[in-house]
């Protein structure tokens, strides 16, 4: 299933040529404040009309076509939106608000089951539960499995991780990686944070923005690219926040003793401090880009757990940082002053050991 749009847009002083085409489960959409996403996100749905060009979901619909004067009522559209307002409806339960897109939906075209979902999104517990009772992560759980719950053929994710302390939004966006690995519906992800952009989109569409003499503000997709291979394209538009690399994992042992867990992702083996887990789980450990330290040479007797052989694949420069991507077994991102990146003499293929703390790494357990 892709992606593909080639419209224009047009109101008053602003116009948007929105031209893209994907075939990722995640793609990301970039730009400053008043470039445009909205617009986008807006024109998918259906509650604004272009002027001009058309969006397709391949394999499912065509959703707009100007030239032949086709555009599919909202409601028709098979799109699950979920805004940084989780917009539950206070009213109804937890149950409730999860199912309500459910059983609008015909029997035939329901492509997700409501047991699915709860276990998913670990909701079972809730679903009896007030609206408003529930904590942000909670709620931003339950509007993600209501639109899921209306089996969309495409979610869009409208800064759904903004306003979320950081242990929430390790949670939330646990489970939207947990989405993106176990479900086969793409997503449209905007977003003004560089981690959470990193994280979990495949590919990035940045929309630049042009303002001439008569301050009209014309804006347009400049097309898709690897989040890493964006860098530079991104250091202007998106908050710079922390470097991270989230990997997937299963729980091989914990010992509460000890205070620690073994997870492993592939060859890598990580100790974590969370011991909430089991032997079997699911998580998705966060490594902070900041708190990796790259040594060279022998490697002197230490009481960090983790501590791993790997070889730099590349450096990139960002925001008066380096930012270095070092193979594992995984690769991860760390992050060094330019000054520190020159003493090292890093390049690509350089050996080096990489060393954090347990207590540095951040697990979120997911399922039972």
């Amino acid at each position: 299933m892709a992606l593909e749009m080639d419209f224009r847009f047009r109101r008053g002083d602003f116009s948007l040529e929105a031209a893209l085409s994907s075939r990722e489960k995640v793609t990301g959409l970039v730009g400053p404040s008043g470039s445009g996403k909205t617009t986008i996100l807006m024109s998918l749905i259906g509650i604004l009309r272009p002027q001009s060009g058309y969006i397709r979901i391949l394999g499912e619909s065509e959703l707009f076509c100007a030239e032949r004067g086709i555009s599919v009522p909202i409601e028709k559209r098979r799109l699950g939106v979920v805004f940084q307002e989780n917009l539950l409806f206070p009213h109804l339960n937890v149950m409730d608000n999860l199912l309500f897109g459910y059983r609008l939906t015909p029997a035939a075209q329901r492509r997700l089951e409501p047991d699915e979902i709860y276990d998913l999104l670990d909701l079972r517990r809730l679903l009896r539960r007030g609206a408003g009772s529930l904590s942000g992560g909670e709620q931003r759980r339950v509007a993600i499995g209501r639109a899921l719950l209306a089996s969309p053929s495409m979610l869009l994710l409208d800064e759904p991780l903004t306003g979320l302390d950081a242990t929430l939004r390790d949670r939330i966006l646990a489970y939207l990686l947990r989405l993106k690995s176990e479900l086969s519906i793409p997503m449209v992800y905007v977003s003004h944070s560089f981690a959470d952009i990193t994280a979990i989109c495949d590919r990035v569409a940045l929309i630049e923005v042009e303002v001439d003499e008569r301050h009209h503000k014309h804006s347009k997709v400049s097309g898709l690219k690897k989040p890493h291979a964006a860098f530079a394209d991104l250091s202007g538009v998106v908050r710079a926040g922390p470097i991270e690399t989230i990997i997937e994992a299963v729980v091989e042992r914990v010992d509460k003793t000890a205070g620690y867990a073994q997870v492993r992702s592939g060859p890598l083996e990580l100790f974590v401090t969370d011991t909430s887990g089991s032997p079997g789980q699911k998580c998705f450990v966060t490594i902070g880009g900041e708190d990796i330290i790259l040594s060279l040479g022998e490697l002197p007797r230490l009481s960090s757990r983790n501590v791993w052989r790997g070889r730099v694949l590349d450096l990139e420069s960002y925001q008066e940082r380096t930012i270095v991507s070092v193979d594992v077994g995984r690769q991860i991102r760390t992050v060094l002053t330019v000054e520190s990146a020159r003493e090292l003499e890093l390049k690509p293929g350089s050996e080096v050991h990489v060393i954090v703390k347990a207590n540095s790494l951040r697990a979120v357990m997911v399922g039972g």
